[in-house]
């Protein structure tokens, strides 16, 4: 009867004290990896970061359906960013303002701007290349936007980061 009683118990600590060990090789491989510098990188990697893209916000939208975009490279030191923009119904306007921002090794920085925008349509899809220096790493904040009838909503999407190698 006492093996018995002793056996769950054992599991459960032998359990919880592989997972806490997981958790900090976890933790420690992290570390060490974040601050090594990539081969052709001037700086160490940003960190990776949660979309705030979250469902709720599309929730409390009226017209705003649903924004994405995304960056890679165009040729040595050129990024192409593409972004969509989709109403829920045919509006006034609607947009992408395009942002390209450079990693420092300890903040992002605007390092550029484009936009693209049309009038009387339900969604809109473009894209914008831009000049960048090699050696850091680059992402793209788009501001996606519509305007219906003096309803203007919006909502703002980061892409992953590239490096863009010396």
């Amino acid at each position: 009867m006492m093996s018995q009683v002793r056996s769950p118990k054992r599991i459960a600590s032998a359990l919880a004290v592989s997972v806490l060990l997981s958790l900090s090789l976890a933790g420690g491989a992290y570390a060490d990896a974040s601050a090594d510098i990539a081969p052709g990188a001037l700086t160490t990697p940003p960190p990776v970061e949660m979309n705030l893209n979250s469902s709720l916000d599309m929730l409390a939208n009226k017209y705003l359906l649903n924004y994405f975009s995304s960056i890679g490279k165009v040729s040595g030191t050129q990024v192409g960013v593409s972004g969509t923009t989709s109403a829920s119904q045919t509006v006034d306007s609607l947009g992408i303002n395009y942002v390209i921002q450079r990693w420092t090794g300890s903040a992002w920085v605007d390092a550029g701007a484009a936009y693209d925008n049309g009038t009387n349509r339900s969604s809109l899809s473009g894209s914008k290349t831009f000049n960048v220096q090699a050696g850091y790493y680059y992402r793209a904040k788009t501001i996606h936007w519509v305007n219906k009838s003096g309803t203007y909503e919006e909502g703002t999407y980061h892409t992953n980061s590239i490096l863009v190698e010396l």
